[in-house]
């Protein structure tokens, strides 16, 4: 059961994570929040199956993983297509010079 709970918190920091991607660094100046690294994880040995309550339990974290995943990647996705425009734009990263952007057409 301590298994499925740190996979559980690693789910929910995730989701945190999406609902706001600065987390400690959008923390006011000042405050006592600070990034922590992530540990990498290793799945335990088990010493036989796990009883019924635990896999109904595994099975729910399953899909919840199953739909941060996805919803990190449609992040990561549009993240890549933000860069993307950005860097179409002439002059980034460039000598700092006037640039005019179309944004109405």
């Amino acid at each position: 059961m301590a298994v499925l709970d740190v996979l559980e918190m690693a789910v929910q920091a995730a989701e945190r994570t999406l609902k706001d991607p600065l987390g400690p660094l959008a923390v006011p100046a000042g405050s006592t929040a600070e990034p922590r690294p992530e540990k990498r994880w290793s799945p335990p040995v088990l010493p036989g199956p796990l009883p019924a309550a635990a896999r109904r339990r595994a099975a729910a974290l399953a899909a919840a993983q199953e739909r941060v995943a996805l919803r990190l990647e449609e992040a990561r996705s549009g993240v890549a297509r933000q860069l993307q425009a950005v860097s179409s734009i002439p002059g980034v990263g460039e000598s700092s010079s006037a640039v005019y952007l179309d944004v109405n057409g």
